[in-house]
């Protein structure tokens, strides 16, 4: 993976660089404990250090970096704290499906479908961002603004350490589950819906106590 920027004449470059720095700490291409300056971070990504500030702001809020007068920390894998952010996942993902279904629209089916059509097709890295966009378009579903919110501040060290960990067969059976939620949710099954959230999050906790040192 380039660390460099590739420009985007649709986003912003406080949203570029804040999705590079995610995809560099999700996947380790910066490792776990590595301390850094803001002016490290520029020079790495090939960005100015107002949008790479702001970025980080953001990546602090989701916990994927740790802010002090040090330096730009990126946090340890810590089984303990995945365990407590699925807890989290968990109650916002039910939350979410619950109210998808209740104010399913047309479109919002569409959108669903579209997802579905192409999760199969995905690589390791394609999958994190359709992962990205499967929050996006079920939270969008909700029509609650503030659901959204809550899963992006507690996917990100998850996705973390799922991809430090993951195998093939594990993508595969992240990908069955991830659709399962969805194939509920466009069928309008709440119970089936509220199952499937609960089957991939035993999965993914389960994952972490494997895993977990």
């Amino acid at each position: 993976m380039k660390n460099k920027l590739r420009k985007d004449k649709h986003k912003t470059m406080t949203e570029q660089v804040y999705e590079k720095l995610e995809d560099l700490i999700v996947f380790c291409e910066i490792e776990p404990g590595t301390v850094l300056t803001e002016a490290e971070i520029s020079e790495m990504v090939g960005a100015g250090r107002t949008p790479v500030r702001e970025a980080l702001r953001l990546l602090a809020n989701e916990s994927l970096v740790s802010i002090s007068r040090i330096g730009i920390l990126i946090p340890e894998m810590s089984g303990t704290t995945q365990l407590q952010l699925l807890e989290v996942r968990r109650a916002i993902l039910k939350l979410c499906v619950d109210k998808a279904i209740d104010r399913l629209t047309e479109l919002d089916k569409k959108g669903i479908q579209q997802l579905l059509d192409s999760v199969d097709d995905q690589d390791d890295v394609e999958f994190l961002h359709w992962l990205k966009q499967r929050h996006k378009v079920l939270a969008k579903s909700s029509k609650n603004q503030f659901i959204y919110e809550e899963l992006r501040n507690v996917q990100g060290l998850s996705h973390r350490f799922w991809y430090f960990y993951a195998k093939k067969n594990d993508h595969s059976e992240g990908k069955r589950l991830h659709k399962n939620i969805l194939e509920a949710v466009i069928k309008e099954d709440k119970a089936l819906a509220v199952k499937t959230v609960d089957a991939l999050l035993d999965y993914l906790e389960e994952f972490v106590r494997t895993h977990s040192i």
